[in-house]
């Protein structure tokens, strides 16, 4: 066991090393949060990001999806991620790409005091939302504000939801109208659209009809509807042919249908999805690894059939230190000393390169990354390589004498690959550390204990950058509500935490503010986040990508296969 682990920590070290002579750096991720790997055409992807090239005329007949094993088909929960989802159901509101919600089966025709849709008096913690009067279900149930109440309220009472601590109740004064009553304002950034645009409205008729209760099928109100699930194999739907949103005008691209029939076929390994997509057996394959991609970039044998397309994860990998006295990283020339060490650029390269190294403890999949130029400043987190005597000088004011370091991970994905090549790069600047991986509740459990352990690496995702940092270190997600959850007993920053975290606050300058408090102090760092990869077929012309990054392939567009006119050779047409 002693030699497998010296053999990893070597090789961690070869890479970073290796690395570190290498002054090729992956680009900023642009606004759009897209991946810029080098494992697609750029060409292309800007292509398919293109609002020019759509065109909703043409509908392909058939899309098969290479997906991952899905259990059950139940609607509930705010981290719902049932395959068809978001093409067979719809909310309220939803989210698009970046996060910014737009009304769906509200009504985006009322003008609304608070948004469209929806009246709200500041200092109040009730919200009225109208809904279109017209929306029907595929079963042809009217969809009412009775419906609305219901499947929220369904939700909160029965199933898992996230951030709805504030809400009391959801009632139906007439057919139309929803009140929501909170506790009080949802002023905070995302706070109100983690309850708006994170619940799918069912009809309650078509629930109390359902022998599974939407377990083993699915009734909503979207541009697709159900027509079967083999449990451990499939689902498939197709187009709704009587969906009740005629209005063009207020029909987003996300709500279009031009395909068909679509099927999610459940194939869980890389391998055999590859297999599938040369074979012809899926048409689209998701969330793919880098190391199946080779074969359909141009110059692969299935280059002229497909296109890989690329984006970033909407997670934020990163180090925080245990600051508290127990720690030896209490002190802020230890957690300089170890953010020194640690080469970004190594630990990518380390990782195959499929990931994109973090400037700030922030990433471009949110709206709000933009506004302020993270890569620009000049700090642990934005330089390249690794200055060993800025590391020396670091450990020795803070009086270090080899003690053991303990880095604590999950299991979760390859997050014992990366505290193995962190724990390397720490011990080539001459600091010895010790991983511990983990199961969650055991991770849980030992980081909740000032004691034990000395830094913690770890992933979070919000709905802004700024509602990122919260979950990470507000303390209102310790009990006893003084420090963060890594120890940090520092009131200007929690206040602009907060700060950041209000509808009225969340500005570019506090944003900045925040994050110059948190590299002076070294209280966290940003290491990187993940690319995700989807193999695409060459006749998509615009890529719809929806909330929480869920392709939308039946509102994306295609090209109509070019007619060859009998007697002519195909370099003719």
């Amino acid at each position: 066991m002693k030699k497998m682990l010296a053999l990893l920590l070597a090789l961690a070290m070869m890479l970073a090393l290796a690395a570190c002579n290498n002054n090729t750096q992956l680009s900023n991720p642009s606004d759009t949060g897209s991946a810029n790997s080098g494992l697609d055409d750029q060409e292309k992807q800007g292509a398919l990001e293109n609002t020019d090239n759509i065109d909703n005329t043409y509908v392909r007949d058939q899309m098969v999806l290479a997906w991952a094993s899905a259990t059950s088909l139940t609607p509930w929960g705010t981290r719902n991620n049932t395959p068809g989802n978001y093409e067979v159901y719809e909310m309220l509101y939803e989210c698009d790409v970046k996060g910014e919600m737009y009304p769906l089966l509200a009504d985006a025709t009322y003008e609304g005091s608070y948004m469209p849709g929806c009246d709200h008096e500041d200092g109040s913690g009730v919200y009225t939302v109208k809904i279109y009067d017209y929306i029907k279900d595929h079963a042809g149930n009217p969809v009412t504000a009775e419906d609305v109440a219901f499947s929220f309220m369904y939700q909160y009472e029965n199933e898992s939801t996230s951030g709805w601590d504030d809400l009391i109740s959801v009632e139906a004064p007439d057919p139309t109208t929803v009140v929501f009553t909170f506790k009080d304002d949802q002023d905070d950034v995302g706070q109100l659209m983690n309850i708006f645009a994170r619940c799918f409205i069912v009809s309650k008729a078509a629930f109390d009809a359902s022998p599974s209760q939407f377990a083993n099928d699915m009734c909503g109100t979207g541009p697709y509807k159900f027509t079967d699930y083999v449990s451990g194999s499939s689902v498939t739907l197709e187009k709704n042919a009587d969906y009740w949103q005629t209005n063009d005008d207020l029909r987003r691209q996300e709500q279009q249908a031009n395909v068909e029939k679509i099927v999610y076929q459940f194939i869980d390994e890389t391998a055999q999805r590859v297999i599938a997509l040369k074979t012809g057996k899926v048409d689209f394959a998701h969330e793919m690894s880098a190391d199946g991609c080779a074969d359909f970039l141009d110059g692969g044998e299935y280059a002229d059939q497909y296109n890989v397309y690329s984006y970033q994860a909407k997670f934020v990998n990163y180090l925080d230190p245990n600051c508290s006295e127990d720690s030896i990283m209490n002190d802020v020339n230890m957690r300089l000393a170890v953010f020194n060490a640690i080469d970004l650029d190594g630990l990518v390269t380390a990782l195959g390169g499929t990931s994109s190294r973090l400037y700030s403890y922030a990433t471009g999949y949110y709206s709000d990354f933009g506004w302020v130029d993270w890569e620009s400043k000049d700090n642990y987190n934005t330089r390249t390589g690794v200055d060993s005597a800025a590391v020396k000088g670091y450990l020795d004011a803070a009086g270090y004498n080899g003690e053991t370091l303990i880095l604590v991970s999950t299991n979760n994905g390859n997050s014992g690959d990366v505290a193995a090549i962190l724990a390397a790069q720490l011990m080539a600047q001459g600091i010895t550390v010790e991983t511990k991986v983990l199961d969650n509740s055991s991770a849980n459990a030992l980081l909740a204990e000032s004691d034990g352990w000395d830094l913690s690496l770890g992933m979070m995702a919000g709905d802004q950058n700024v509602t990122v940092w919260a979950h990470d270190f507000s303390w209102g997600n310790t009990a006893d509500g003084n420090h963060s959850i890594n120890f940090v007993y520092d009131q200007e920053w929690e206040d602009l935490l907060n700060l950041c975290c209000t509808e009225a606050g969340h500005t570019p300058e506090n944003m900045e503010k925040w994050w110059d408090h948190a590299v002076e102090n070294a209280y966290t760092m940003g290491l990187f986040t993940s690319n995700v990869y989807e193999i695409l077929p060459e006749d998509m012309t615009y890529y719809v990508l929806g909330d929480k990054l869920m392709p939308l392939t039946g509102a994306s567009t295609y090209a109509a296969p070019v007619k060859k006119v009998p007697g002519t050779r195909r370099k003719d047409l």
